[in-house]
């Protein structure tokens, strides 16, 4: 870099002078957004050397100039390059440009000695004294209040008055429950005079199933829950328990440190509960591909990777996921800090694909919800007390179980093992030949037979014979897909099989009995029953079977002592008639062992478990011990026997489904590495140690060990960043935007708190209050900030169109959940059953089908009262959400998501007139209107659908409405009917046609209004 001469410093205007000019709040945003891509904490792409979003390297040497000199603009290499007109800073081609305002103030800012500052959240929030306010008459409820007008003050502005009872009612119910308030409901807050009556109503509200199903709804797009997989298969998955434990974990106000810690660690809790490990499904909400091309190892790193970007998301407000290739461009966070993020997630032994409901590490539960029958309840807890006392002495049964398994693996005759002689080999018909291949199996050639017969007479030597395995394999000289066998298709139709033994020379051939069978696939219809029953024309058939062919097991009653000179006849038959339809290649293998199995090995363990059997146990590391253990627990009579006694007690009276959990692997953790441009399979360097963000940990912490210790971490008084996101978000949630408008990043690219003071002052009043999530609902909702009238003026709309000062009241459409359920409440529709299987409401025929990868995909919707369930049970389909919500804005969940989008468009408009819902929803509101108050239909709808009382003004315009239908539909009843035949419910007979049509007109267009649909 060469040295150029400065142009002059520029005058600079005198407001900017009188004032310090701030690093965070002034200079940072401008850097970040401008030069921070080319000159930030990025050394991969940084340019010329050059670095400025650390004091250290702007105030160095490069070459011969500095980048910054502080207090000496016109000696800093960045001034010149910013006023350079012939090549500026930042350069005409990258989209990026600076105002002059912006340049001058970088100018100022190195003038007045060019100070950096930590970004706000990586420094511990600091909870200062509510500020005071100089106006007398200011109305002050809640230290929330102070910190919003003395921010209004500064700015000039005066806080709006205080909207009526009626509003508050609707707009708090509305906010923490996604309803409307019932007349009784507001009716309840106006006849109340004591002084504290809207404190006791929200209170109340608090304390309600609907508060809890509503906060659990803003946490099903955080944690991306949905009914399927995702990816293009989209099968059904049953994670729904989990969304039942969240609406638990709110109705009974659990506190968020400990919401926290549950669903990232809950299986890794001492003596952790099956809600505990149920609650870590959180972390295996993520997409998961069953496709059958994906690559296991490629998934496996996706879903630790969707892991380690939702957490940073959910809980420290921080957009990790940039540093998966790189290290991140603008913030201080490296790429080996996100695998050392990643290393907490990776060691739960997953398989990365598959169906979710087998995708392991798996737990059978029922919903948290669910309410058993107290006699159920003690009779389990008497079986759960014999579970315990099992898992009690596990570790003396299994000692004694590894002793002789040890024994058993080194013994070489606890193998399959094949014939030592043949004796005979041969096809009964002469129809073909059976011949002995190099790899000791038996290859069958001929064309065009049928019927055709195997004779073997095998020798196995002095032995104890317990069972006899068949083993199909495929040859290229078949064809067919299977190549399994000569016929057309190369599948076989094996139609008995029978084993006679001779133990002896002189003995007379003996029929044996198998106590029991089993094979690796059968063909549906052909199951391998078949081939040992008594229809000669029944059989056991492989279509469709796995590439590398099917093997079938058959375990004699009785152990067979077979002598040297002794030997087995082994008949194969195929008789149904089919061409070519005979085993084609085959191996036949015998065994001692006490309880053959079709594995590999007769010990009914993995060939993997076994081979670590055979070894020295001494030799064996933790982690090798754990998985023999692992093995043995299927095994174990006393505990499989108390499972199945609990199974059996709880089979038709519990809804049990496989949900994927978490469950960490016990001993040495996965091996976690830097992942080049984060392809998972170019691993970089060494296993990393495990770690958190720098930026993040206070002075003298150490660096979490475990996921739960990293839970614990997250949820920590000393992370300064946690409560700061999670308060933002539930002020989001009541005001319509947070005090950081980019929730989901809290970064140097994200927008600034627009009240710092009072963020943190939340912040901390959250962590002092033990994380109660109700209490800091009540503080919010009770504060004047909140009280607010939502009317605007010309002032606020020219100075604070946004309302970010919050010189009013919240004002936001509803989300596309509450609009469809707030329908369903007025017209006395709504089911508000809670937790359960997801329903499937009306939704446009064919749908599925245009998306689905199986021709067979189709859409039922529910039926009775299901129909009608809240709209958070709705069944979530990744591949094709629930249109309705789309529509409305709705997540589409197959990633997390913090920030609810909020339009008005004319589909919204089409849908509300036109979808089946709201069609019926009006029907039944408009009986409401007729048989509850006959003498005021009108108002009285009006207040089912908006909670607020009608005005004169409006009345006119809804009762010259219903005059036109009440003529128009007179005239024509055949539309009348056809229009109140919508949707699945029975209309009131009761009631006139031609009126109830009217009426139900008259109720749409009040559905339909904007005080109906809006938080005001």
């Amino acid at each position: 870099m060469i040295r150029r001469t400065l142009v002059p410093l520029l005058l600079l205007p005198l407001a900017y002078a009188e004032e310090k000019v701030s690093y965070n709040h002034d200079i940072r945003p401008i850097l970040s957004e401008n030069c921070f891509f080319c000159h930030g904490p990025d050394p991969e792409t940084r340019e010329a050397d050059m670095a400025l979003h650390e004091a250290k390297f702007a105030y160095a040497l490069i070459d011969v100039v500095h980048p910054i000199v502080p207090g000496k603009p016109d000696e800093s290499e960045v001034v010149y390059r910013i006023f350079d007109k012939k090549d500026p800073m930042p350069p005409t081609d990258s989209k990026r440009s600076l105002t002059e305002k912006q340049k001058n103030l970088i100018k100022l800012w190195i003038a007045q000695g060019a100070e950096y500052q930590e970004h706000y959240a990586f420094v511990s929030p600091v909870k200062a004294d509510p500020p005071q306010i100089s106006d007398p008459k200011a109305t002050l409820r809640n230290p929330i209040d102070h910190f919003i007008q003395a921010r209004l003050e500064k700015e000039d502005l005066t806080p709006a008055p205080e909207a009526s009872q009626e509003i508050l009612a609707r707009r708090a119910t509305l906010a923490l429950t996604g309803l409307q308030p019932t007349p009784e409901q507001t009716a309840s807050l106006l006849n109340d005079k004591s002084p504290d009556a809207y404190e006791n109503y929200v209170a109340r509200l608090l304390d309600t199933d609907a508060y809890a199903e509503r906060m659990t709804l803003h946490w099903l797009d955080v944690a991306r829950y949905a009914d399927t997989d995702g990816y293009q298969n989209d099968s059904q998955r049953e994670n729904w328990p989990w969304r039942d434990w969240v609406i638990k974990a709110y109705r009974e106000n659990m506190p968020f440190d400990q919401f926290t810690i549950e669903q990232l660690a809950g299986d890794m809790l001492p003596n952790a509960t099956k809600h505990q490990q149920l609650a870590s499904a959180f972390n295996r909400n993520h997409r998961q591909n069953g496709e059958g091309g994906a690559l296991a190892a490629e998934f496996r790193v996706e879903n630790v990777i969707d892991r380690v970007e939702t957490t940073s998301t959910v809980w420290l407000g921080l957009t990790t996921g940039c540093a998966r290739c790189h290290d991140h461009k603008y913030d201080p966070i490296s790429q080996k800090e996100f695998f050392q993020l990643y290393s907490y997630f990776n060691n739960i032994g997953e398989s990365g694909t598959g169906q979710g409901i087998r995708s392991n590490p798996l737990l059978t539960i029922a919903s948290p919800l669910e309410r058993r029958p107290e006699s159920l309840a003690q009779d389990l807890a008497a079986i759960d007390s014999q579970l315990t006392k099992a898992n009690k002495e596990l570790p003396t049964r299994f000692a004694a179980w590894l002793k002789k398994a040890h024994a058993q693996a080194r013994d070489p005759r606890n193998e399959w093992f094949a014939a030592k002689q043949i004796k005979e080999s041969t096809v009964t018909q002469k129809k073909g030949t059976l011949s002995l291949t190099p790899e000791s199996t038996f290859l069958y050639k001929g064309k065009g037979t049928t019927n055709v017969d195997y004779h073997l007479k095998l020798v196995t030597g002095k032995e104890i014979i317990t069972g006899i395995r068949l083993v199909a394999l495929p040859d290229p000289s078949f064809s067919g897909p299977q190549k399994l066998a000569p016929s057309v298709n190369g599948n076989f139709v094996l139609t008995s099989f029978e084993v006679n033994a001779i133990p002896q020379r002189s003995d007379k051939p003996q029929r044996l009995k198998f106590s029991k069978s089993a094979a690796t696939f059968a063909q549906k219809s052909y199951p391998l029953a078949h081939a040992i029953d008594t229809n000669k024309s029944s059989g056991w058939a492989i279509s469709g079977a796995p590439k590398e062919g099917a093997s079938a097991l058959f375990v004699f009653d009785k152990p067979i002592e077979m002598e040297a000179n002794g030997h087995f006849e082994i008949n194969l038959r195929h008789a149904t008639g089919f061409p070519g339809h005979n085993v084609g290649r085959f191996q036949i293998l015998f065994t001692t062992a006490e309880d053959p199995t079709l594995d590999n090995s007769p010990l009914g363990l993995p060939a993997a478990v076994v081979h670590l059997l055979k070894r020295d146990l001494s030799s064996l590391n933790d982690e090798e011990k754990e998985k023999i253990r692992n093995a043995y627990r299927p095994l174990d009579k006393q505990l499989a026997a108390t499972v199945a006694k609990r199974e059996k007690l709880l089979a038709g009276s519990t809804d049990e489904v496989p949900v994927m959990v978490m469950r960490e692997n016990t001993g040495k953790p996965s091996p976690a590495h830097l992942l080049d441009r984060g392809q998972y399979d170019a691993p970089i360097g060494g296993p990393l140690d495990r770690g958190v963000l720098a930026a993040l940990l206070q002075e003298g912490q150490e660096h979490p060990k475990d996921r739960l210790e990293l839970a614990k971490w997250i949820v920590s008084p000393r992370n300064p960043i946690t409560a700061r996101v999670v308060v933002n978000r539930m002020w989001q949630r009541m005001m319509g935007i947070g005090l950081v408008k980019t929730a989901e990043d809290f970064g140097s690219q994200g927008e600034l708190p627009s009240h710092p003071a009072l963020l943190d002052w939340l912040a901390l009043e959250f962590i002092d209050s033990g994380w109660d999530v109700r209490k800091l609902y009540q503080l919010i909702v009770t504060s004047h900030t909140f009280r607010q009238s939502s009317v605007t003026n010309s002032i606020l709309i020219e100075k604070d169109p946004a309302n970010r000062l919050l010189a009013r009241g919240p004002r936001y459409r509803m989300d596309g959940f509450a609009i469809r359920d707030l329908a369903l409440h007025a017209a006395g529709l709504l089911n508000t059953d809670m937790g359960g299987r997801p329903v499937k409401p009306y939704q446009p025929d064919g749908l599925w089908q245009s998306v689905a990868s199986n021709a067979g995909t189709k859409y039922k919707p529910s039926t009775g009262r299901d129909l009608y369930r809240k709209s958070m049970y709705s069944y979530w389909k990744r591949a094709v959400n629930p249109p309705r919500q789309i529509i409305f804005d709705g997540a589409s969940r197959e990633i997390c998501n913090v920030i609810p989008k909020i339009t008005n468009t004319p589909l919204q408009a089409l849908a509300l007139m036109n979808d089946v819902t709201f069609l019926e929803a009006a029907r039944h509101l408009a009986t409401r209107m007729l048989k509850e108050a006959p003498g005021g239909p009108i108002p009285h709808g009006y207040r089912l659908a908006t909670g607020y009382e009608l005005k004169p003004k409006v009345a006119a315009i809804l009762e010259k409405n219903l005059a036109y239908f009440l003529k128009d539909f007179a005239g024509d009843e055949k539309a009348a009917a056809a229009f109140l035949n919508i949707g699945a419910s029975e209309r009131d007979q009761s009631i006139p046609l031609s009126q109830h049509a009217a009426y139900t007109a008259t109720a749409h267009l009040i559905l339909n209004l904007d005080e109906t649909i809006t938080i005001e």
